[in-house]
């Protein structure tokens, strides 16, 4: 039976099509005037005081949420994923109806994404990456690939799901690629990390049909950054790849891992513009280089100077460009700190052997949902491992879900990147085990854990008076 679509969905999907006739751009008339009209109330959610005591808090997600929403209209949809992304964001009534629940039996919500890595094959091998000399096995079994997304949409009311690897294009079991899988799907929203090299005529035709998904495709830089990478000619054919992508009115974004040499070059106004104004990606990931793959080398981390250039121009980028570019490191104060562990509205990891880890750059599990499955469990049993549970433990500590009042540092947000020594003393405590690309070394080399120690302090020294002067002092507007 047919849902019936409610009034916001009818009036937005009125405004789009008629936009359709709409000669001018970027932003198409009625989308636009139908945004800065609904603005002024998404801006006072933002400062609501139940959210936050802090008035600079509140102003960094309504920044953040506004270039969000500007992005999606400044970008050509189809109409098709139109109604998939609308749905899955305004007619999820399961969600709130399980969150409800959730806190009346718990005291807090489920996560509200997963993200998952079917594979570990890649076509690629690029430097300090682990993706490498994958194997047959090194892959979830479709029949368990698909259990734990719908799981998570029956027992979480998810609607959005990250899918990385590895190179995700490259799964294939039983006969069946990633997009045959996540077509089964229509109700939920699936993001996946790609090189975009795979995705040829064909795959951007798939995509388009199906509507539900959305290729975020790694860049270095410009063309020598990323060459040098990835390997000669990939910057020339990732822009061919988001050509056609863009004809075919396919949604995609860009992913940004930034190191100590490229930083400034990919927030830079010559590569914001062109990826963002010219190629027409309609988002981005910021990720700062983790030293836990193949080579983990911590001097390629942006340093904690640099953490803080990067902290200013990323907003300085969202707020004037009003582009939705969202650093996992430093744009903590959007989330309310860390958002990993199967934390409420956060996410945990599942890897291609079935590895339960808190993070994609915190890997460590003490459980395999694979395992899990075999004994008549489901992905609830992942999140009641006292290891995550100690994870939401120390995030309620660093003020999530703390009724509005903020504590924590939350420009250095992440416990496995930004308190080394405190994850490490939680893998310890609770048997975490490496999983497959996390280097054994870096709980026992004195070396490893000096330097990432110490980049901590280095850090924490930079960003306490900010945290102290400019949010936990800013409590209304002057």
């Amino acid at each position: 039976m047919k849902k019936e679509e409610n009034l916001i969905i009818k009036i937005i999907k009125l405004g789009a099509n008629l936009d359709r006739l709409v000669p001018f751009s970027p932003i198409r008339g009625l989308s636009k005037f139908t945004f800065n009209l609904f603005s002024p109330k998404l801006k006072e959610a933002c400062l609501n005081k139940e959210h936050t005591s802090s008035y600079q808090v509140g102003l960094d997600l309504y920044y953040m949420i506004y270039a969000m929403l500007n992005s999606a209209l400044r970008v050509s949809w189809s109409i098709n994923s139109l109604n998939i992304f609308l749905r899955a964001i305004f007619q999820n009534k399961d969600a709130s109806r399980i969150k409800r629940e959730w806190r009346e039996k718990y005291g807090e919500g489920p996560p509200g994404f997963l993200v998952i890595s079917p594979t570990k094959a890649c076509n690629l091998k690029c430097y300090g990456c682990y993706a490498n000399a994958a194997k047959e096995r090194d892959k979830l079994p479709k029949e368990v690939f698909e259990r734990i997304i719908r799981e998570a949409i029956n027992l979480w009311g998810v609607r959005f799901f990250v899918i990385s690897g590895g190179e995700p294009l490259m799964y294939k079991d039983k006969g069946e690629d990633l997009l045959s899988i996540l077509s089964k799907f229509p109700e939920a929203i699936f993001l996946f990390y790609t090189n975009g090299l795979l995705i040829d005529e064909e795959r951007a035709k798939r995509m388009a049909e199906m509507g539900n998904v959305t290729p975020a495709i790694s860049v270095e830089g410009f063309k020598e950054t990323t060459d040098k990478r990835r390997g000669e000619g990939s910057f020339e054919k990732i822009l061919e790849v988001m050509e056609r992508l863009r004809k075919k009115k396919v949604l995609f974004g860009i992913s940004l891992t930034a190191t100590r040499y490229n930083c400034e070059e990919i927030l830079s106004n010559e590569f914001i513009d062109f990826f963002f104004f010219k190629i027409k990606a309609a988002y981005g990931w910021l990720f700062h280089y983790m030293p836990i793959g193949r080579d983990a080398d911590p001097s390629l981390m942006p340093t904690p100077k640099q953490r803080i250039w990067m902290w200013q121009r990323s907003w300085e980028i969202v707020k004037k460009k009003k582009i939705m570019i969202a650093d996992f490191w430093n744009h903590g104060t959007t989330s309310h700190g860390c958002i990993a562990g199967g934390r409420e509205g956060g996410y945990f990891h599942i890897n291609w052997h079935g590895d339960c880890a808190p993070c994609v750059f915190f890997p460590y599990a003490v459980s395999n949902i694979i395992d899990i499955y075999n004994q008549g469990g489901n992905l609830n049993d992942v999140l009641f491992t006292p290891f995550f549970k100690a994870i939401r433990e120390w995030q309620k500590g660093y003020g999530f879900l703390s009724g509005g009042k903020v504590s924590g540092d939350w420009l250095r947000p992440c416990p496995i990147r930004d308190h080394f020594l405190t994850a490490k003393k939680m893998i310890e405590e609770y048997g975490a085990r490496p999983i497959d690309y996390a280097p054994e070394e870096s709980l026992k080399n004195q070396e490893y854990i000096e330097k990432m120690a110490n980049y901590d302090k280095e850090l924490e020294a930079l960003t306490t008076p900010i945290w102290e002067n400019i949010y936990l002092n800013h409590h209304s507007k002057k």
